[in-house]
Parts: structure tokens; C-alpha cells; sequence
């Protein structure tokens, strides 16, 4: 399983920012609660819920067009994401407080906290999922491109080898009655790079070093 520690980064950096969005919006409508609550809680959750989802589905099988995982695993990896994400980082937040969300301190408020998770799983998953998307597609176009590239130079090289081929001959045509210890030695040189080019052409790789 090969992972782009880069993209999971960068994923990682927007759930942030994603969460002290949320937060923001929380102490909006609950200026009288210290910021401190819905930002833990919004940071915990959130990370919570992009870790097991973002992660998650390397381990699941996935659909070559998307990144995505395919059949049951497109529907059940955001669900469990989304409801492993709010009782992970629920329970990190009250570790942090020393409280229990699901006694009597916090209850009152456990509806509105599992909508708003809910939510934002939801709009989070979209998003990623659009991005993931975004990037296989980018990366096939890519290589769709490189391939485009090749074959123009195959081509490119199929008209000019007999091009050069047939001045070749034409002078080496020349050179034989006029000179036939130099056609000779001309006749060795294209014998050489026939050989050469040949081999060249059957390989699908080659080294830029010199």
C-alpha cells in the first residue's frame, strides 16, 4: 500500500481548517460558552472523522477512476468514518475536560452536537471525494499525455530513419567507384548504426546519462 504522504497532508492541514471554521460558527450561536469547548471538540471530531475515512479506505478495494471505494465500501467506509470519527474524538474532547459527554454535563447538548458532526462528515466526505476524484483523473490525463507524446516520437522517428537511410546509400553509391576504401569504411559505420538503432527501438526505456 503505497501512500502520498504529501496529499495526506494537505488533506490533513484543510480538516483543520475545515474545524476551526465549525468552531467559529459554533461560538457564534453560543457566545457565552468559552471557545475553548467547541474548538477541542470540533478538532478532535473532525481529524477523528478524516483519519479513520482518509486512511480507511487504502485498506478497502478501489475503484480506478475515482479512488473511491467501491461496491458496499463506498456507502459503509463514510458511515463508519463518520460515526467512529464523533465517538473517538468525542471521548479524546472529554479526556481533555474531564467531563462525559454522554452523562448528565453534557446530554442536553448531544443531539445538537451529533447533527452538527453529521453535517460535517456529510460536506467533508463530498469534498475529499471530489478531490480524490480530481486527482486520479489528473494523473491518468497526465499519462494520457505523456503516452500522446511518445508516440509522436516513435513517429517522428519512423520518417526520418529512412530519410536518412536513403542519402546514406545515395552516397555511398557514389562513394564505391569513386572511392572504394572509404565506401567500405562507410559501409561499416552504417552497419553499426542499423545495429544500434535496432536494439534501441525494441527497448522501452532509456538512460539519460551519457
Amino acid at each position: 500500500m503505497k501512500i502520498d504522504w504529501l496529499t495526506k497532508l494537505a488533506y490533513f492541514l484543510q480538516t483543520l481548517a475545515f474545524c476551526l471554521a465549525i468552531a467559529a460558527i459554533q461560538y457564534t450561536f453560543e457566545p457565552e460558552r468559552p471557545y475553548e469547548i467547541p474548538l477541542v471538540y470540533s478538532l478532535c471530531v473532525g481529524t477523528s472523522m478524516w483519519a479513520l475515512m482518509d486512511f480507511g479506505r487504502h485498506l478497502m478495494a478501489r475503484d480506478s477512476e475515482t479512488g473511491w471505494p467501491t461496491g458496499a465500501g463506498r456507502i459503509l467506509l463514510p458511515l463508519l468514518g463518520i460515526v467512529g470519527g464523533f465517538l473517538l474524538g468525542t471521548s479524546l474532547a472529554d479526556s481533555w475536560f474531564g467531563w462525559s459527554t454522554w452523562g448528565a454535563h453534557g446530554r442536553g447538548r448531544l443531539p445538537t452536537s451529533i447533527l452538527i458532526a453529521a453535517l460535517a462528515g456529510i460536506s467533508a466526505t463530498y469534498y475529499f471525494y471530489t478531490r480524490i476524484k480530481g486527482s486520479y483523473l489528473h494523473a491518468k490525463i497526465s499519462e494520457a499525455s505523456r503516452q500522446a507524446s511518445e508516440a509522436k516520437l516513435k513517429l517522428l522517428e519512423t520518417q526520418l530513419e529512412p530519410h536518412m537511410l536513403f542519402n546514406t546509400l545515395a552516397n555511398l553509391r557514389a562513394l564505391i567507384t569513386l572511392d572504394p576504401p572509404r565506401a567500405v569504411e562507410m559501409l561499416d559505420h552504417l552497419n553499426n548504426y542499423l545495429r544500434v538503432t535496432l536494439a534501441a527501438s525494441r527497448a522501452t526505456a532509456h538512460p539519460l546519462a551519457c
